[in-house]
């Protein structure tokens, strides 16, 4: 992994001296202690002076930023992975935002779905999903969908004798994937659901499979290329070049998962359940347009929410599509 140095953030430039490398990231993951879900006991090892950089690195050191917001961080044992795990918790909250990221991500660049979830008044429980960021497993690898979700249930029962009611979900990319496999296979646990971009295929999979049934007995890994996931030029360089966590390998075992999400999500019974899908018309990443009718025809009552000419990761557009797209979901959990 390269050596790094922090994203140049215009209005929120961070000093030169940061930096977090892939060192730095297996000793959090060798030191990482238990999440115990009590805010005194959690927040110990999270004002250590590693996981300070970490956070500052990442831009989602809120609890710095506010004295009666209480930050926790630690390792959740889910479905045979360890989960790296944080909570941030202020005073008298409305309810819970769950927050699932895509994948190569963590949720150490979700610092403005971090900051909307606060800005509601609501306690932020994420994680970095198996084989990505801080937790553990085979990079960006999984053999089946489901033990996303099988992780995200076993984390929300870890967290829920602390975390309050009503749970808001959002999911960017695969963390929507998440969501819905989640929706199908346990009982229902969020009030509200949006979903930015879900992917049920990728972009160019109907060359893509042929390829996956050529090489995928012969080949593990696919060099990742230069990622179209936004237009914010700043944020595509830190993660290209300036993010140790990002895995820069595609791994044909995840595609082989994905594929197999497909053939599930099309045998789910048709449901009733509410949900919001915030979809970028220029997105480079997702078969946005056959994804979408499939939710639609899966989740007849799901409204489409298309924002013109942003890219796949909504979360991290530019500020004009980025506030369009928190409008829309600010909307969905709490208009009626």
């Amino acid at each position: 992994m390269p050596q790094n140095s922090p994203p140049d953030d215009a209005g929120e430039r961070l000093s030169a001296e940061l930096a977090f490398t892939w060192a730095d990231a297996e000793a959090l993951m060798q030191q990482m202690p238990s999440l115990v879900f009590a805010p005194s006991s959690d927040g110990l090892w999270a004002k250590s002076e590693a996981v300070q950089n970490y956070l500052n690195y990442y831009r989602i050191n809120f609890a710095a930023q506010d004295a009666q917001l209480c930050h926790g961080f630690g390792r959740v044992q889910a479905a045979g992975f360890s989960i790296a795990t944080h909570y941030w918790l202020p005073p008298n909250p409305r309810g819970t935002l769950v927050i699932v990221h895509g994948y190569y991500d963590h949720l150490g660049i979700f610092n403005h779905a971090i900051a909307f979830g606060l800005a509601q008044g609501l306690a932020v429980l994420a994680f970095d999903l198996p084989g990505h960021g801080l937790s553990s497993g085979e990079r960006a690898a999984i053999d089946s969908f489901d033990h996303y979700a099988d992780v995200l249930q076993q984390v929300l029962e870890a967290a829920r004798p602390l975390l309050p009611a009503p749970l808001f979900a959002l999911g960017q990319s695969t963390g929507g994937s998440v969501l819905l496999n989640h929706l199908w296979r346990y009982p229902v646990l969020f009030e509200r659901t949006a979903l930015c971009a879900p992917l049920i295929l990728p972009k160019g999979w109907r060359v893509g499979r042929w390829l996956y049934l050529l090489l995928h007995k012969w080949v593990k890994h696919l060099p990742r290329g230069r990622s179209r996931s936004s237009h914010d030029a700043q944020f595509i360089r830190f993660i290209d070049g300036q993010d140790c966590l990002q895995s820069r390998r595609l791994s044909v075992r995840w595609v082989g998962a994905m594929k197999a999400w497909h053939s599930q999500f099309l045998r789910f019974p048709v449901r009733d359940s509410r949900l919001l899908v915030v979809q970028g018309t220029d997105d480079q990443t997702v078969m946005w347009r056959y994804n979408t009718q499939l939710i639609q025809r899966q989740l007849p009552r799901a409204q489409m929410v298309f924002i013109p000419a942003a890219g796949h990761q909504l979360v991290n557009e530019l500020p004009c599509y980025r506030t369009a797209v928190f409008t829309e979901i600010q909307r969905h959990f709490f208009d009626d």
